[in-house]
């Protein structure tokens, strides 16, 4: 069952009730038509009535098909709800809408309270009728909103009480505000020093399986890498061109903890991945997301794997967009532990957030082998990368 009914009836109505019976029985013993027909008025109006707020949305069915659209701030948007009643037809009610902030109405009356917006929409349908109500939004704020609780107040014709109709399912309806990119400054300096299989026009990497072209010899070029045939054809000596390339990856460790908290700077912190995800995206740079909120299944933190794409672009925005102050969380050396043991390394690694003294320790070892480690700075909020600088205690122990 669709909906959880709560029926409020005016004590008035009972006691006109019992009047009506009383004016019945009264009839009879003095034998007036009129009194019998007022009992008989007053007891079918009070019958009516309470069938009426028994029965009333018995038939009346909600399209709770799943509906995720995703937005950035600033954009329009429209929730569609789709009503099918099949009951008793309804009047002069209305629909209570409850849903998260992260979206706000264009238009009409509503409130923020806790987060919570609440509008309130005229509803009425008739039998076998079928409606749609559209209400227009604008994505105020990054986050998911969803449509939280759903309830008809439908008011009986005579006004003697009211049923409540509260929707008990869940409600597939969502929203997802992605987080506005900030600038990151230095983003572009990451460089790995590792042969790969990724072309990047400054690497010092050749991939020597194939020749992309020639152009004319060079005193400092070597004597095996001449093209004979097409030094033939040009008359001039020419050499081999090779596709460079090297190793690209870069992972994105983001700690949103502050001590047994969310950390303030989470708006900072996703705006920052966000323009981070951007670059990478638009350079065809394989990326990963690990972040230390909570999840069910294998890997106990968010953890998007390494991949590119226009899909792997949404998959994290998406996952940007749901993290908020009340997301559970993991210890930030506990999701560095997983990760060491688990899952690949990635030539690059940027960590975003605080470092613990035990987080420091994986990321020496990491150090070690060789990965390029960078770290987001805030300064005046604005963002930017530089060399992670490890603590000197931590120096003085290697």
């Amino acid at each position: 069952m669709q909906w959880k009914k709560i029926v409020i009836e005016d004590r008035f109505l009972s006691i006109l009730a019992f009047l009506g019976i009383l004016l019945l029985i009264a009839s009879f013993y003095i034998n007036s038509w009129l009194m019998f027909g007022a009992g008989l008025m007053i007891i079918l109006i009070a019958a009516g009535n309470s069938y009426y707020l028994k029965h009333i949305g018995e038939g009346l069915f909600f399209d709770n098909s799943r509906k995720r659209n995703r937005f950035f701030i600033g954009d329009k948007g429209e929730w569609t709800l789709q009503f099918l009643n099949q009951g008793l037809p309804i009047m002069k009610g209305y629909l209570s809408i409850y849903f998260d902030s992260a979206v706000v109405p264009v238009s009409g009356e509503y409130h923020i309270h806790s987060s919570r917006v609440d509008i309130s929409l005229p509803f009425s349908m008739g039998q076998r009728e079928k409606i749609n109500i559209n209400i227009p939004f604008t994505a105020e704020k990054r986050g998911l909103s969803k449509i939280r609780k759903m309830e008809l107040h439908i008011p009986h014709f005579f006004g003697f009480g009211d049923t409540i109709l509260e929707f008990s399912d869940v409600i597939n309806i969502e929203a997802l505000v992605y987080p506005k990119a900030i600038s990151v400054r230095n983003i572009d300096k990451h460089k790995s020093v590792k042969p790969g299989h990724n072309p990047s026009n400054f690497s010092l990497f050749e991939d020597n399986m194939g020749p992309i072209g020639t152009r004319d010899y060079l005193p400092t070029d070597s004597f095996n890498r001449i093209n004979w045939k097409a030094s033939a054809r040009k008359m001039t000596l020419q050499t081999k061109e090779y596709e460079r390339i090297n190793e690209a990856g870069a992972v994105l460790f983001i700690n949103v903890s502050d001590g047994y908290s969310v950390t303030s700077k989470l708006e900072f912190l996703m705006s920052s991945t966000a323009e981070m995800a951007y670059f990478f995206h638009k350079r065809n740079i394989p990326f990963s997301l690990c972040m230390n909120i909570r999840s069910a299944g294998f890997t106990p933190f968010t953890y998007l794997p390494l991949g590119s794409g226009k899909d792997h672009l949404q998959k994290l925005l998406d996952l940007l967009a749901i993290a908020e102050f009340h997301s559970p969380t993991i210890p930030h050396e506990q999701m560095l532990f997983f990760y060491k043991r688990h899952l690949p390394i990635a030539p690059t690694m940027i960590h975003a957030g605080i470092r613990s003294t035990r987080s420091d320790g994986y990321i020496q070892e990491w150090l070690r082998e060789g990965v390029q480690l960078l770290e987001l700075q805030m300064h005046n909020e604005n963002a930017f990368l530089e060399p992670m600088k490890m603590k000197l205690k931590d120096v003085a122990g290697k």
